[in-house]
């Protein structure tokens, strides 16, 4: 098999075309192939196989050996053909908007085409003095109703007039094949959208007319391809959508939680309103302690299984007890009742039923093919996460470094424990009857979304579970020293300690980042779009060290810290140790504790001759003064005030290669230490805050997040979205943008100056939405906070009069309103904020509306829907109102 590729893209020098290559039955036996050009921009390559097998390529860039770059997307393919082939083709970068409408959240869910039967292809003989040219179109931007079609300047092309419409057969590539005269050597073309019961066209593609030439030479009859990527138009589709939190649904066949099987009738109602996607937090597993503390969705104890809670209980088998049918039918009853979710209660509830099914269905279930075929191809993660779970519960606790054997995982353990012949296999057969269910019914639903032309998103969490399954079988991949977090913000002014190890990153590179890979093809199992939580993290992780415990102490890893003379250069010489030291008096202990300061002094602190107190050895750091507090309650009430004194630092000192180093704190003029300083003294701090925290980092945080990102997001074909909020570097939207990632637009936290955001400015390639799971809703924030709420009224809707205390139904429609005018490709709402539209139909009490406070450590996630899934679909005024404000809106 012969093959000519071209290709058209300028390069810079030093810098060459080559295609990495690979036989279909050999795919990872890959080749490489260079291209040679004449003028630096005009390549060919050419490849000559002794084979009948079809091939795989992917163009690449390459500096002397090394592949510097790789073109955007899935392997292209060329089929076997015994004539010679030449194949025309672009290169596809990674930022072409058209690359998001290739992902499956279109051509598998919104813009889905119904499956064509195969039309038999009449042969076609050679044709004297013509040759093939079969034109591959790939685009999905197009009305199930619709084709695409190409026309141009000969008459096999329809001389302008009438289009030659394409195949769909293998959507989202159209193709056409067509015989052309040896005398048109010099074609014009352009693709058009076509109504292909009238053959009209009704659509024409923007820009200049495409041209071909193809006076390419060859000995032998040759085949042309000609391979386009995308239908040129502005973008713009829009669409709206959704978000609840699994667990926060209500049904009237619910276990006092939320489950996978809720989703679907959540899918018919976006599907009547117009709503095209529907947002959902992690449903990973996160049952560790089987307290309240598992209600967090971020704490996943393995970042591939499902959460067991969210398994719908009927959909497994009927109770072929009557008793323990009419017992489960009271228990439905009594936890659906509840305002709030009863987190331990639906724990224990639910698991006495799992186990229940699971040995009355044992015997079918392990005799199962599908069963069998399911713990196969799962079987990476799965052995292992049984296994774990098995030892959890026979240990008593998840912290596997407290377990009496098997603290450390090994493949032996692994073999040893899901052998038949181990004394509790069916212990652990339980967690692979569990995960089998839940795996079945959360795909599902997807299929479910797909076919309502929904997209189903799912979130990722940036970080992983101290004591989890992953940690237990891979701890060199996490750094365990450290814990993740985020800086203060005006919601967690004191910032958040997340408490997860941080990734050791160099030590996934070794390995491509295959965990990385394996995690969003799992995710890619039951979803068509994904949220990367806290993007930043791919940047740089907020770390705190694992002796600390307020946010304030963090750091950014990785960083760059400053040495002695770099200080020096910024203005600052002197003494530079004192300020990693916090600025502690006597005079500052008595202010703040009052009567209670002798007792304070006396046990924390040290006096010092001619200096500021410092904390005795055993207070050095802030887990001490915590594991001090929790023996001795009386001085409970002084530990935030004694953790401040603690992190009131201007610096933060660490050892580099034997030489010290030295950061700037987070909200460094916050502090006391600051309060103090003279005036030169504190410009000089300020110097070096402006430059450690918005200039220093810049390139060096960009050039982490390329070697990490672009492997991991096009390890699948989902559509992706970055949680991009916070203290943002300049560099993330630059490569959030480079890699198609949609960006997060609060209106409550402008990323420009200002209060509030301005809808109408936000970007294309971003979601928009009025508040997130981690803030109030429209209502809650609006009666919570009157004075900015009243700013809000006057600022920005530019309303008179005095603004109402109560949130009324007009104001939240208002905003809702507003978001979807904005020319955000998505508008994602709170389900509270939709039905906070109706006066009739939501909540009567706003404040209970939020799902959860950041600032709370204690993670009580219990928000309930207040309303059951079902009676969506009846309430008829207010599901017209909703599809006609998407329509007004293009939406």
């Amino acid at each position: 098999m012969n093959i000519q590729f071209n290709i058209k893209y300028k390069t810079d020098p030093g810098i060459v075309i080559a295609i990495e290559y690979y036989l279909q039955h050999t795919p990872d036996e890959k080749k490489i192939a260079n291209f040679v050009t004449f003028d630096g921009e005009n390549w060919i390559g050419r490849l000559a196989l002794n084979t009948d097998v079809n091939i795989g390529y992917k163009y690449i860039l390459k500096k002397s050996n090394t592949i510097i770059q790789k073109e955007w997307g899935e392997p292209r393919s060329v089929v076997f053909d015994p004539m010679d082939i030449i194949i025309r083709d672009q290169w596809r970068a990674h930022d072409q908007i058209s690359n998001v409408f290739l992902t499956s959240a279109f051509t598998k869910a919104i813009l889905k085409r119904a499956p064509q039967k195969s039309k038999k292809k009449k042969p076609q003989n050679s044709i004297i003095n013509h040759y093939p040219i079969v034109f591959r179109l790939r685009a999905s931007t197009i009305e199930s109703n619709y084709c695409f079609g190409v026309t141009g300047n000969i008459p096999a092309l329809g001389d302008w007039v009438n289009p030659i419409l394409m195949d769909d057969q293998n959507f989202p590539l159209w193709s056409l094949k067509i015989h052309v005269s040896n005398d048109n050597q010099y074609i014009e073309y352009k693709y058009v959208i076509a109504d292909p019961k009238t053959k009209t066209i009704l659509f024409w593609e923007e820009g200049d007319n495409r041209k071909l030439y193809t006076n390419q030479i060859t000995e032998n009859e040759a085949i042309f391809y000609v391979n386009d990527d995308g239908f040129r138009q502005i973008a713009s589709w829009r669409g709206a959508g959704v978000s609840i939190p699994v667990f926060s649904l209500r049904s009237q066949e619910g276990l006092g939680i939320g489950d996978f099987f809720d989703l679907k009738t959540l899918i018919d109602w976006a599907h009547l309103t117009g709503l095209k996607i529907i947002q959902l937090l992690p449903v990973n597993d996160t049952i560790a302690s089987k307290t309240w503390k598992d209600s967090y969705p971020y704490a996943a104890i393995s970042v591939f299984a499902l959460n067991p809670l969210y398994v719908h209980i009927p959909a497994i088998a009927a109770f072929k007890n009557l008793e323990v049918e009419a017992a489960y039918r009271a228990d439905v009853a009594t936890l659906n009742s509840t305002s709030e979710i009863d987190f331990e209660n639906v724990l224990k509830v639910k698991f006495k039923y799992l186990h229940m099914l699971f040995h009355q269905e044992y015997e079918s279930f392990k005799n199962d093919a599908d069963v069998r075929l399911y713990i196969e191809e799962n079987s990476d993660w799965l052995r292992q996460y049984a296994a774990f779970c098995h030892l959890r519960d026979l240990n008593g606790t998840i912290n596997f470094t407290k377990w009496a054997t098997y603290r450390n995982w090994s493949k032996a353990v692994d073999e040893s424990l899901n052998a038949p012949m181990y004394t509790n296999y069916k212990a652990v057969e339980f967690y692979y009857f569990i995960q089998y269910h839940a795996d079945r019914q959360l795909k599902e639903v997807k299929d479910y979304a797909r076919n309502k032309g929904i997209i189903l998103k799912g979130d990722l969490p940036i970080g992983i579970y101290r004591y989890s399954c992953d940690a237990w079988v891979a701890p060199e991949l996490y750094n365990m020293d450290g814990q993740a977090g985020a800086p203060p913000d005006d919601f967690a002014v004191l910032g958040q300690n997340w408490g997860f190890p941080t990734y050791n990153w160099q030590e996934m590179a070794k390995t491509k980042f295959e965990w990385w890979q394996n995690r969003m093809q799992q995710l890619n199992r039951y979803f068509d779009a994904l949220r990367l939580d806290h993007i930043l993290g791919f940047f740089r992780i907020w770390e705190i060290p694992i002796n600390q415990i307020q946010a304030t102490m963090g750091l950014f890893n990785p960083r760059i810290p400053y040495s002695i003379s770099e200080l020096n250069a910024l203005g600052l010489y002197d003494h530079i140790d004192d300020y990693t030291l916090p600025l502690i008096t006597e005079d500052r202990i008595r202010r703040a504790f009052g009567t209670k300061a002798d007792l304070i002094l006396k046990t924390f602190f040290k006096k010092n001759k001619n200096a500021p107190l410092t904390f005795k050895p055993e207070f050095d750091n802030q887990v001490k003064i915590k594991d001090y507090m929790d023996e001795h309650e009386q001085y409970h009430e002084y530990l935030t005030t004694l953790l401040e004194l603690h992190s009131d630092v201007l610096l933060i000192k660490e050892t580099i290669g034997g030489e010290p180093r030295y950061n700037p704190r987070i909200t460094l003029a916050s502090t006391y230490a600051y309060s103090q300083l003279d005036h030169d003294i504190k410009v000089v701090f300020d110097h070096i805050y402006e430059d450690y925290f918005f200039n220093r980092h810049e390139a060096f945080w960009a050039q982490q997040a390329l070697w990490k990102l672009p492997t991991i997001v096009e390890a699948t074909d989902m559509l992706i979205f970055g949680e991009d909020l916070g203290m943002i570097p300049n560099s993330v939207p630059e490569v959030m943008k480079a890699l198609n990632i949609l960006s997060l637009e609060i209106q409550r936290m402008p990323k420009v100056s200002g209060d509030f955001g301005i809808v109408q400015h936000y970007p294309y390639m971003s979601v928009c939405s009025p508040s997130s799971h981690d803030m109030a809703t429209i209502r809650g924030w609006w009666e919570s906070d009157s004075d900015r709420a009243a700013k809000f009224f006057h600022t920005y809707l530019h309303w008179f009069g005095i603004p109402p205390k109560d949130c009324t139904p007009d104001i939240v429609k208002t905003i809702v309103d507003d978001h979807l005018s904005s020319p955000s490709m998505f508008a994602i709402f709170p389900i509270q904020d939709l039905i906070g539209m109706d006066g009739h139909l939501r909540n009567p009490y706003a404040a209970s509306e939020q799902i959860n406070n950041p600032a709370d450590p204690n993670h009580r996630w219990n928000f309930r829907f207040h309303m059951p899934v079902e009676q969506l679909l009846e309430i008829h005024g207010f599901n017209v109102m909703m599809r006609a404000m998407l329509k007004v809106h293009g939406r």
